[in-house]
Order: C-alpha cells, then structure tokens, then sequence
C-alpha cells in the first residue's frame, strides 16, 4: 500500500541532536585549533626546525586546505549512498584521519635530520588538513539542512558557533597542564613529549564527541537521502569536477548575495586575526602586563564572544539575520574605539598595572565589547550561506549546501592566510625585532595602533560589504515552505 510521507515536516532536530552538532564541533575544534596555535610552536622552538622552513609546510598545508573545501563540497553534494547518504560516510573518513593523523604529526621522530622533519611535518598537515576538510564541510551542511524551520537553522549555527569558540579557547587553557618539566628539559613548554600527551587527550576526546554526533544525527539520513534522489546530480569525473569546482566559484561569486557574505565574512574575520595575532604582541609590550593578566585580558574576549550568542539569536529572530549581524559589526566598531582610547592612554594605565596587579581590569572593557561583537561572526554567516543555498535550490532543483559551505570556508581561509602576510609584513615594517625581550617606544606605540587600526578598516569594510546583502526572512521562507509542499511516494 502507498501512503504519502511529507520528508520536510519532521525537520525539528532534538536537544539531544543539538547538542550533538555543538558536541562535535567541539571535537573538531579542539584538534583544528591546537595544530593552528602551536605547530609552528612546536617545530620551531621545540624539535629545532627553522621558522621559514616550518612556515612553508604549514602554507602548503593551509593553500592545500583551501582549495579541498570546495571540491569536497561539490564532491559531497553529488554523493548518494545508499546507507550513508551524501555526509556521514564523508564525517567518518575524516574523522578516523584527523585523530590518527593528530597523534603522528606531534610524534615526529627527533633523531631525524631537519629536512625529514620538513618532510614529516608536511605530510601529516596535508593529511590532517584533507581530513578537517572531509569531516567539516558535510559537517556544515548536515547543520544546514537538518531543518527547515528559519529561526531553528539560524539556532543551530548559534548553538554550534558557541562550541566552536570553546574550541578556541580550551587548547590554551589545557596545555599549561600538560607541558610538564622532564629530565634535562626544565621548561615544560620545551618538552616533545608534553605535545604527544596533549594529542592523545585531544583525539580521545574528539572521537567521543564527534562519534555521538554521528550517532545522534543518523536517523535524519534516510528523509535526506530520499530528498536527495529528487534533486539534480551528476556524475563527473575528476577533470570535469575540477572544472565545476572554479565554474562553480565563478557563479556564486556572481550572484550579490553569497558574495556579500562571503567576502564580507573573510575581510571582518581579518579584525579576529589582527585581534589574536598582534594581541599578544601588544599585551606583552605595549602594555606592561604578565602572563596571567595577559591571559586574563584575551580570557575576557573568548568568554564574550561565547556569552553573546544567545542574544544574538534573539536579535536574529526579533529583527532578522541581517540586522543582526549589523548590529555586530557596530559593537565591533565601538569595541575598536574603545582600543583606540586605551592605546591613546598608555602610559597612564601602566602606572595603575606598575602599582596593582587587578588593575588589570581596566583593560578588559573594549577587548569584552570587541568579542561580544566579534561571536556573530561564528554563527550568522554560516546561517545565511544556508538560506541562500535554500534559495538556490528552488530557482535550480540543485543542493549545493556544501558546494556554498566549501566556498565560504575556502574565503574565509584565503583571508585569513592574507592576513597572516600582512600583519608580518607591517610588524617588520614598524621595527619590531624578533627574539628580543624589550622593544623600543616607537615600536611598543606603533604595535598598538597597528591593533587598533588593523581592526577598525577590517569591520568597517566588512559592514559595507555586508549591507548589500538582499535577502531576508519572507524569500527564505517562501523557499523553504515551496520546497516543503514536495512529497515522496513511499511503499
């Protein structure tokens, strides 16, 4: 007997399924974000690798990454396993490589020469990076598409974009206990082996959360797997689907939206690199701060950026996606100024940090404002990649949620190794000199403009680029209430 089956009115996810989209990103996170601030750490300072050899395997790693993303999201939208569907068979592959491939890449061996330390150091990032990018990209998408309801996908990114953030901050706060002295090694930071502990706690750890993500979320894989037979996909070979992948780019780019966001998205990201890349540098010399009033200050801006996530899905759903990321980049901005008026009274502050150590509170006000503005970077714009996707499917009959992940990714990526040149290129430019413990007064000033006004171009551009964004709640509703009146014939 044939009974109809609406798949797109049982779209409501669950706590528990919530919890397991924030959960596994939380996984992802942890290993992503401890490789991306301690690698070049590590290979350095502790095995011994020369900085500019050390950066080029971490660039081939990071332009490697970019480009997998949106071939990945291609190559995923296009999938129809008959078990797996078009993303877990994709988020289980990657996730088995990352936490073998998050062991080895810390494990290298110190016998060997600095050119096999090269040799190893690449190939293991390649590894990882083609990992991260097969487990996150249908990881994004699954995100995306697991409901219908407008104000629950722009929770589920907001609810996610608060893990993503913990997974931020966690690998700083944890491997101070793990960097543990040995014997003819005093400083723990020094010790190899503190480094293959931490991996081995990080994969533990991301195999637990991110496997219940997998769990938890594979009911949904039948309803979007007969989804998927209604659509168009094709199958290309690898020359075609190199070729899809830049045609592909080339026409999302086209359209006002995707590029609004995306562009938007990779120039406002750069003020969170000026942020955390220069921050330290002028927490240590342009003010005179330690290490636990430094940690302290940049505590205050992650646990901002994580506190703020509720109101802005409150925002969100009260005014709009849109409006809500607006209104972001304006406290951003404020936040900035407010950086500006304490670089400006310098001198003034150190006095009250030379005579106090809680002085130190003064400084927390702009970074905690620039961080409360800063989170919805973490989640809308994801939300709104969706809706666009959304959009596109009903115009073309085509789901290219992880194709318009990919690419998002793939800026946001690209902005941020821009930024990385950048910010090295200015610092060399003011004077700043590697390896000594005291800079001089010029170069401690100029630091601290160079925060402030790396920042403000970053979100002032961003707010620009953001506001020719066109769509709003009615056309991504109507989409997706169009695209629900589909129904299967099931026996």
């Amino acid at each position: 007997m044939e009974k109809k089956r609406d798949l797109n009115k049982k779209r409501t996810i669950t706590p528990a399924q919530r919890w397991g989209l924030g959960l596994g990103d939380l996984g992802y996170s942890l290993i992503a974000n401890t490789l991306a601030s301690y690698i070049l750490y590590f290979g350095n300072a502790v095995m011994g690798v020369p900085g500019s050899i050390m950066g080029a395997a971490i660039a081939v790693g990071t332009v490697w990454d970019s480009i997998t993303d949106p071939a990945q999201g291609v190559l995923s939208d296009n999938t129809k396993n008959k078990f797996f569907g078009r993303r877990h068979l994709y988020i289980l592959i990657g996730l088995i490589g990352m936490v073998i491939g998050n062991i080895f890449i810390w494990a290298v061996p110190a016998r060997f020469s600095v050119w096999g330390k090269f040799a190893w150091f690449l190939c293991f990032s390649i590894l990882m990076k083609t990992c991260f990018t097969l487990f996150q990209t249908p990881n994004n998408a699954l995100s995306l598409e697991i409901s219908n309801n407008y104000d629950e996908r722009s929770g589920i990114q907001i609810f996610k974009g608060v893990f993503t953030i913990l997974g931020l901050l966690l690998p700083t706060v944890l491997m101070a206990l793990f960097q543990k002295p040995a014997p003819g090694i005093d400083d723990g930071r020094l010790n190899p082996q503190s480094y293959v502990n931490f991996s081995y706690f990080t994969s533990a750890v991301a195999i637990v959360l991110c496997t219940y993500m997998f769990i938890i979320t594979f009911s949904h894989v039948p309803r979007l797997r007969e989804l998927a037979k209604k659509e168009k996909t094709e199958k290309i070979g690898f020359k075609e689907g190199f070729i899809k992948i830049f045609k592909n780019f080339g026409g999302a780019l086209k359209d006002v939206n995707f590029r609004a966001i995306a562009i938007g998205f990779a120039v406002s990201m750069f003020a969170a690199s000026v942020i955390i890349a220069v921050g330290f540098h002028v927490f240590t010399f342009t003010f005179n701060t330690s290490n636990i009033q430094m940690y302290i200050v940049m505590g205050g801006l992650f646990v901002m950026t994580i506190a703020g996530q509720p109101l802005w899905m409150k925002i969100s759903k009260k005014y709009d996606k849109k409006k809500a990321l607006m209104i972001g980049q304006i406290m951003s901005l404020i936040g900035c100024i407010m950086l500006g008026i304490m670089v400006a009274l310098r001198n003034p502050i150190n006095d009250l940090l030379a005579k106090s150590k809680a002085a130190v509170i003064v400084m927390m006000p702009p970074l905690m404002v620039a961080g409360f503005g800063t989170g919805v970077l973490y989640s809308l714009p994801v939300a709104l990649i969706g809706d666009i996707a959304v959009v596109e499917k009903l115009k073309r009959g085509e789901d290219k949620t992880a194709t318009y992940a990919g690419f998002l990714t793939f800026a946001n990526k690209a902005g941020q190794a821009l930024a990385q040149v950048v910010l090295g290129v200015c610092i060399d430019l003011i004077g700043f000199k590697e390896g000594q413990k005291t800079q001089t007064e010029s170069v401690k000033i100029a630091l601290g403009w160079l925060m402030v006004g790396g920042c403000t171009i970053a979100i002032v551009a961003g707010f620009f680029i953001f506001s020719t964004f066109k769509l709003n709640r009615f056309y991504v509703e109507n989409a997706l209430q169009k695209l629900g009146d589909d129904s299967v014939e099931t026996n």
